[in-house]
């Protein structure tokens, strides 16, 4: 694979993105202060701590820009849980070393959630959406004396063979660190081929589709629109952690079969106690309900919610609906936040 043909459109995607921000698309982010950085990361918080404000830890995918969960001031996880009263912590990735994998981020995991247990005075409730959700589901089942509690928000945990879009990348017989080992990094515009050619109805003729819908509201249109141009807004992904996602956890399941470790510690889904909320669409492509009830089951927990979502018009891509959509904003977080005040008062 040309590695320099993969570079080449990932600086054409940048230069779209720069387009849409100068024709009035650009994020519309909240006011934040910055804490710490650390090599592929930059922790930022969002309001004043005090000894009575539940402390929430947002953790992105990291493969594009976390503003996904600031959009804009009606799009917005982040706006929404400063209006329910919380103290928010955003965990921005950054580029990172190619030999970055599971256990980096789990240590930088752990630095945030130190750095917040030292200032709120309080262990963090963690909101995480898909490949976010899988480091945060090891980070907890290696420390679940220091989550407050965990929503998973379509995140994919268990694979096997004919699960949705995961078929294609079980079925391939290339090596994942073959291509990381060519990669070194892996370019954010291969990575949006990989989606495409696992899962072509949701990355690319549903994204149609609700532009079509969204044409009939400006709201919608806008925010279809905003959410495109921050699919162009990507950085590399460290080879060694795609290869251990593709590898290890897709193609071997390794998390579920309890077979996963880090620096020669299991990781065990059966490990989490502390309360857990799984949000899933239940016609998912991207992550089927297969990949998360396997997971939502085995975890200990005695507190633990389903949730189901439907979908919004105005996302871009239904796999988005649930941080940006308005059906989620309205049904959605709103249980999410009761659930978490609840668990805070216990």
């Amino acid at each position: 694979m040309d590695k320099r043909l993969f570079n080449d459109m990932d600086q054409a995607r940048r230069l779209a993105g720069i387009w849409m921000d100068a024709t009035g698309f650009a994020p519309v982010q909240s006011s934040r202060e910055f804490l710490k950085a650390e090599t592929g990361l930059r922790l930022w918080r969002y309001g004043a701590p005090n000894e009575s404000t539940p402390a929430l830890l947002i953790v992105p995918a990291p493969i594009k820009r976390h503003y996904i969960w600031d959009l804009s001031p009606s799009t917005s996880v982040v706006r929404h849980a400063l209006d329910r009263g919380f103290v928010v912590y955003l965990a921005e990735w950054t580029e990172a070393p190619k030999e970055y994998g599971f256990d980096a981020y789990v240590e930088l995991l752990g630095l945030c959630v130190e750095s917040i247990e030292n200032e709120a005075g309080r262990k963090p409730h963690l909101l995480t959406h898909s490949l976010g959700g899988i480091l945060c589901a090891i980070y907890g089942a290696l420390n679940p004396s220091h989550i407050a509690s965990l929503s998973l928000i379509e995140t994919p945990l268990h694979f096997k063979a004919g699960d949705g879009a995961f078929s294609r990348l079980l079925a391939s017989k290339t090596s994942a660190h073959d291509i990381a080992e060519n990669f070194g990094s892996i370019p954010g515009s291969f990575l949006n081929l990989v989606s495409a050619m696992a899962s072509p109805d949701e990355f690319i003729w549903q994204r149609d589709h609700d532009f079509l819908a969204a044409t009939r509201n400006l709201h919608d249109l806008r925010s279809h629109l905003m959410a495109m141009r921050w699919t162009f807004d990507e950085f590399p992904l460290p080879g060694r952690l795609f290869a251990q996602v593709v590898d290890e956890l897709f193609r071997e399941d390794r998390l579920m079969r309890g077979e996963l470790t880090i620096k020669d510690r299991p990781v065990k889904p059966e490990e989490i106690t502390f309360p857990l909320t799984v949000v899933m669409n239940p016609r998912g492509q991207v992550i089927p309900p297969q990949s998360m009830l396997p997971f939502y089951e085995a975890v200990a927990s005695d507190e633990k919610q389903l949730i189901t979502y439907e979908g919004d018009v105005g996302v871009g891509l239904q796999h988005l609906g649930a941080l940006i959509g308005r059906n989620a904003h309205r049904d959605i977080w709103p249980r999410i936040f009761s659930w978490v005040d609840a668990r805070e008062d216990v």
